[in-house]
């Protein structure tokens, strides 16, 4: 097809002309001697040959040099062919944040495969329907798991292959390779559907390559320490992992109290000797807030997923010696399209922008007639280059409707992604990021489609309406869902039965915050849902900054609970409410904990707040810390700043 005679997906495009260069955001470029053509198998095998007793991967006390990762995972790798495993075939990976899920990518791309990582944490109905869908050969799982899904799929345990005798074995040393090419499957990642369901997004080798090695947004040398903090069911896991293994560097693992604690994470980074670290924007965000030195000891830190604070991105790039940049791009285009590095801004500047193009990646910002659209202008963002993915897996109807024919494209059969993100090019070429065109959102990170939202709602035998709207927290900044129902019956559901049921089939961060009841969802002419006709959810001040100093013990209770109650905006929030259950999320938990500490001393971790999420848990939890530093009650109270008996949050 030629440029001059373009049709798109039913649209007939503009021809394109060459004054419209100058319109199209292009970065074609591909560095001399890139392994364009490479598997991921082969780009690691050359490491293990080159350099076989480097450090390749640490979790905990367990570190593996590339000969002996190439060992362990050669002998998973020959177990899954065994199973059947073949190109394009999936593997799933149920662990998170494991040494077994690093070996379980690894040995499913050599024994040709595609691996598809699942969060354990996401709810059982929610795993099941996609193993229904992918139909993997083999689940490779943590010691006593089994198959979720009653599909009677092979589970293999990991940890099976990686003891001393296998890693230590020169007869696993015999390469493993299940011949997979550069088109052939990686993986398979899920993201929120707007039909209800969740989409696997199909990502191949040539795609990981791309976005791996030789790049020039980030540098990944040999010897570097790359921090691995994302889920292995987040497509950003992409860029920490084959980053580190294809160039030569070694991928040290942290949990995620470490990861959800700036402390913690501060000292960990410095102790570890991290460099080169991949965080999700709103944890950055969270912990740029908190303590900007936090990433002090770090040269590079790539963040992306969501909108980045002006105030906290001048904060970290004032840090001497390290490298801060803005990353953009969806899952269906491996993570990343564009990047800025970022340099200090002026405080009243709204965004921080998106930047320019990757290597070898196209970026077209076009109007409804697929027509380049003029500096500052708006438009919907088209991506094109080999980092654009296959498509979605079972889904031809849905992978036509958004990969289109890329009539722009240097050569021919090109594909672009139609992001459905609403961008326009800045005077210096790169791009600013303005919204979504459609109600597709991001949340700490992750992309919800609130259609799906919607759709479970509407599965509660109480609700017979509903819709879920983004709205930004004005305590912390963050985007936040909430959902506006109908009630089908006389009397409304009890919100608690709602958010349980929610919890039970949706993903943490697609929970919504905040459930808001209405006679009638508000209607337009044509009896669609008028979103603007919404009523605003209510908001709060930020709460007051903390206190210094610790309080007298027969209060504790209730000022941890007001405390909770200012982050919440629950001005009587009772001694044994619930925290998750009104309203709270984990990244409001992470600054509860972080006021805690300040206030308390007492550095209470995510899993231990779990146990007992109330003011009275928290209250225990400060008293047993306090009992063999803390004076008697007496002392306590007078060595208190201000009066005695007086607490400060």
């Amino acid at each position: 097809m030629s440029q001059s005679d373009v049709r798109v997906d039913g649209i007939e495009a503009t021809p394109f002309a060459p004054s419209d260069s100058d319109r199209i955001a292009a970065s074609r470029h591909v560095p001399a001697g890139h392994p364009r053509n490479s598997s991921l198998g082969d780009l690691f095998a050359e490491h293990v040959e080159r350099d076989p007793d480097r450090p390749a991967v640490t979790y905990g006390p367990v570190t593996l040099t590339y000969r002996q990762l190439d060992r362990v995972t050669n002998s998973l790798a020959r177990r899954l062919r065994e199973l059947g495993v073949r190109p394009d075939r999936l593997v799933a990976i149920r662990a998170d944040r494991d040494l077994s899920v690093i070996v379980g990518m690894l040995a499913t791309i050599k024994a040709g495969g595609a691996y598809l990582a699942l969060d354990p944490a996401h709810p059982a109905s929610r795993l099941r329907g996609i193993l229904e869908e992918s139909k993997p050969v083999a689940l490779l799982a943590e010691a006593g798991a089994d198959d979720p899904s009653g599909l009677g799929i092979p589970v293999i345990t990991v940890a099976d292959h990686l003891s001393d005798a296998v890693r230590d074995d020169a007869a696993h040393d015999v390469r493993t390779d299940g011949g997979a090419g550069p088109e052939d499957l990686a993986y398979v990642v899920y993201t929120s559907g707007s039909s209800g369901a969740p989409k696997g997004i199909c990502v191949t080798h040539r795609n990981v390559v791309q976005r791996t090695r030789d790049t020039d947004y980030i540098r990944f040398e040999s010897g570097d320490r790359v921090a691995q903090i994302s889920n292995a069911a987040f497509d950003a896991a992409t860029i920490e992992v084959w980053g580190a293994l294809l160039n030569g560097a070694e991928l040290v693992g942290f949990d995620r109290d470490t990861i959800l604690s700036p402390g913690r994470l501060a000292t960990a980074l410095r102790e570890r000797r991290i460099n080169t670290m991949v965080m999700a924007t709103p944890l950055f965000n969270q912990l740029a807030a908190d303590d900007p030195s936090t990433f002090a000891t770090i040269s590079q830190i790539l963040v992306g997923g969501d909108v980045m604070a002006v105030a906290q991105a001048n904060a970290v790039a004032a840090l001497p010696g390290c490298t801060l940049i803005n990353g953009y791009g969806p899952a269906e285009c491996t993570t990343l399209a564009t990047a800025h590095h970022v340099t200090p801004m002026p405080a009243d500047q709204l965004r921080v922008p998106i930047g320019r193009p990757i290597s070898n990646t196209t970026c077209y910002v076009l109007d409804d007639t697929l027509r380049p659209q003029q500096v500052g202008v708006p438009g919907q963002l088209y991506i094109g280059g080999d980092g654009v993915a296959r498509g979605y897996l079972g889904r031809s109807d849905l992978t036509n409707e958004r990969f289109l024919p890329d009539p722009f494209g240097a050569e021919p059969d090109q594909r672009m992604y139609a992001t459905g993100d609403l961008v326009c090019r800045l005077p210096d070429g790169s791009l600013d990021f303005l919204g979504r065109a459609d109600f597709q959102v991001k949340i700490r990170g992750f992309r919800v489609e609130m259609n799906e939202v919607d759709a479970t709602l509407l599965q509660y035998s109480g609700i017979r309406e509903a819709v879920t709207v983004a709205d930004a927290d004005t305590r912390s900044g963050d985007k936040t869902l909430v959902s506006y129902y109908v009630a089908a019956g006389e009397g409304p559901p009890h919100t608690g039965d709602v958010m349980a049921f929610l919890r039970d089939r949706l993903p943490d961060y697609m929970v919504p915050s905040r459930l808001i009841r209405l006679p009638e969802l508000p209607k337009n002419a044509n009896m669609k849902v008028d979103r603007a006709l919404l009523p605003s959810p209510a908001t709060s001040a930020p709460p007051a900054d903390d206190g210094a100093g610790p309080a007298v013990p027969d209060v504790l209770d209730d000022e941890i609970a007001a405390i909770i109650g200012r982050l919440l905006d629950v001005p009587s929030f009772g001694r044994e409410e619930n925290f998750f259950e009104s309203g709270g999320q984990s990244m409001l938990a992470i600054r509860l904990l972080t006021q805690v500490g300040r206030r308390f001393g007492a550095n209470m971790t995510l899993a231990e707040f779990f146990e007992d999420p109330t003011a009275r848990g928290i209250a225990r939890y400060v008293q047993q810390r306090a009992e063999v530093a803390a004076p008697d009650p007496q002392t306590f109270a007078e060595s208190a700043p201000g009066r005695a008996g007086e607490g400060r949050p």
